[in-house]
């Protein structure tokens, strides 16, 4: 396996009243079973189309292309997209180089996921607009924090290399039809991507939207689709030892009978903190519908332990706790034990700082379950594409199933559209 799920610290059996009793949620996970099942018809008849980009393979030459054009000819990716359309791709190229999106080519990928005036102004002062490409990702093609970046970055770009340059400096990805980022690309001949119509930004991961800047990065998309498309098969096929079907399960069953409101994701990894990111967005967007649903929480370890564990030891008992955990991480420099010894730590010398997340890790998790808090373990072996491949199928397919077991529609997002309307009104006004 890619990765192993260790949910045992989440039942009351071990975390006492906190956890969830066994016989609830043998319940759920019979319900989940067949909630897998109807997903297994739905795929086999050409549903569920983000699932099963997992084994597409005919789009790869196309999205190699656009890629090898971004390595060959500039040495910075500017990705404008907001909530999914940055996510995917942040937590995939986040593998490569921690936090810093710097390619072992050279190529640095900025994320401008954020609509914020200083930050962008910055980027477009201070970037080589000659070395600097831009890869635009709206669906609607309207999104007003992108478009409003796009129409920015493009005059700064016209401006320094000419109206005739805009189409090696720019590639789009939109659905088709008439819409504001493809009547731009039309007048300045800027090759234009189609994002599938049936495929939301939260789920766009295993898309060109999430793959583009993978390969872009170097790295090999063919292996996250390898991890997603494994996991995928082998919860089709037994659904009922599945992982994603088990937690689903563990987690509407936690907030059903035992009060969980809250899913804090915590992985002890830099280069899985986008990763969390990415969950929050798929998990409360998906799933926070006619007053249900869990409330995502990022935290980081072992940072994090020192801001937020105290609430999370000795607060309300209200969180269901992911912590992942890389069992080959980067092992890090040596700690000297001269040194150590000279600091009164004399146990940390000769080891290496992976040495010390890994016991933080451990102790994290074995505390919070003796203060009766349900902890899920997931523990990779190796942090690569295919892993990572793995666990965005995972949790797309665990929050699936936890929508269909609250009975919401786990693609829609109908409550946002109020603030998008009235932003609009507020700028014409």
């Amino acid at each position: 396996m890619l990765y192993h799920q260790k949910i045992e610290n989440c039942f009351s059996t071990a975390a006492g009243p906190g956890g969830l009793e066994k016989d609830a949620y043998e319940a759920l996970i019979a319900t989940a079973v067949l909630a897998a099942e109807d997903m297994a018809a739905e795929l086999s008849s050409g549903g569920l189309a983000p699932l099963g980009l997992a084994n597409e393979h005919a789009d790869m030459e196309a999205m190699e292309d656009v890629a090898e054009h971004f390595r060959e000819n500039f040495d910075r990716l500017v990705v404008l997209g907001t909530g999914g359309s940055s996510l995917g791709g942040q937590a995939l190229t986040s593998i490569v180089d921690g936090e810093w999106y710097r390619t072992p080519d050279g190529l640095t990928l900025d994320y401008m996921d954020n609509l914020d005036g200083y930050s962008f102004n910055r980027l477009l002062t201070q970037s080589n607009r000659g070395r600097t490409a831009y890869l635009v990702v709206s669906k609607s093609g309207s999104t007003v924090e992108t478009l409003s970046q796009f129409l920015t970055a493009l005059s700064a770009v016209r401006e320094t290399m000419g109206e005739k340059n805009l189409q090696y400096h720019f590639v789009l990805i939109t659905e088709p039809g008439d819409n504001p980022m493809r009547r731009i690309a039309e007048k300045y001949n800027i090759q234009v991507l189609d994002h599938a119509t049936d495929i939301g930004g939260r789920f766009s991961v295993l898309s060109l939207v999430g793959l583009i800047p993978t390969l872009a990065a170097g790295q090999d998309a063919g292996l996250v689709r390898k991890g997603a498309a494994r996991v995928l098969e082998e919860t089709m096929r037994s659904p009922e030892t599945a992982a994603p079907v088990a937690g689903a399960a563990l987690s509407v069953g936690l907030a059903r009978h035992n009060n969980i409101s809250t899913s804090v994701m915590m992985p002890y990894s830099n280069q899985l903190k986008s990763f969390a990111a990415w969950y929050c967005q798929l998990w409360a967007e998906s799933l926070g519908k006619n007053g249900l649903g869990t409330t995502p929480v990022q935290a980081n370890g072992p940072v994090d332990q020192h801001s937020q564990l105290q609430l999370y030891l000795d607060g309300p008992k209200d969180k269901l706790f992911t912590l992942i955990g890389i069992n080959s991480a980067t092992p890090g420099p040596e700690i000297s034990p001269e040194l150590a010894e000279l600091a009164g730590f004399e146990y940390l010398g000769d080891k290496v700082i992976g040495d010390v997340v890994s016991a933080l890790y451990q102790a994290t998790g074995e505390t919070l379950v003796q203060n009766g808090r349900p902890t899920r373990l997931i523990e990779i072996e190796t942090l690569n594409e295919e892993t990572m491949g793995a666990l965005f199928m995972h949790f797309m397919l665990e929050t699936h199933i936890a929508a269909r077991l609250l009975g919401v529609n786990a693609v829609d997002q109908p409550a946002v559209e109020e603030g998008k309307i009235l932003a609009r009104k507020l700028l014409q006004d």
